[in-house]
């Protein structure tokens, strides 16, 4: 699955992606990218909404599970068991959420328990950063299942 791919799936399947304004500029195994325009998640302040900041770290963590799976014979179930979002600044441009990319033996562990047990667990990250500062930083369990 490329990064249009995606973007289709996000907008078919999850509306609200749509409404966000998101673009995937990146999409596979080595990360996900995704941005989203200042204009449609402004809040009260002229900064981005937190609760579209937390959405569009969301999505970016859930892409990439759904990137992983995506040569499964049927799409699994993929949830957000836990998430916890942290806003160190305000954000007072277009949205760039990228996904820390989990250690290879953090997803080695996802795919055996999934294989071995129909259901795997893995946390994981992401960030907004502008100017190379850290403005929120988001940390969730995510649950995949048949």
């Amino acid at each position: 699955m490329d990064a249009k791919k995606l973007q289709d799936y996000l907008y078919e399947h999850i509306p609200i992606t749509k409404a966000l304004g998101i673009v995937v500029l990146q999409a596979d195994e080595q990360g996900v990218r995704l941005t989203a325009p200042l204009s449609n998640n402004i809040n009260h302040r002229d900064t981005a909404f937190g609760g579209s900041v937390s959405s569009l770290l969301i999505t970016a963590c859930w892409g990439y599970l759904r990137i992983l799976f995506d040569a499964e014979p049927s799409i699994p179930t993929i949830v957000v068991g836990r998430s916890g979002t942290d806003f160190m600044k305000p954000i007072h441009s277009d949205i760039t959420a990228e996904l820390i990319l989990p250690s290879e033996k953090e997803v080695t562990h996802l795919r055996d328990m999934y294989e071995r047990f129909g259901k795997g667990r893995i946390t994981l990250r992401a960030a907004v950063q502008i100017n190379s500062e850290l403005c929120a930083y988001f940390d969730g369990d995510f649950v995949v299942f048949r």
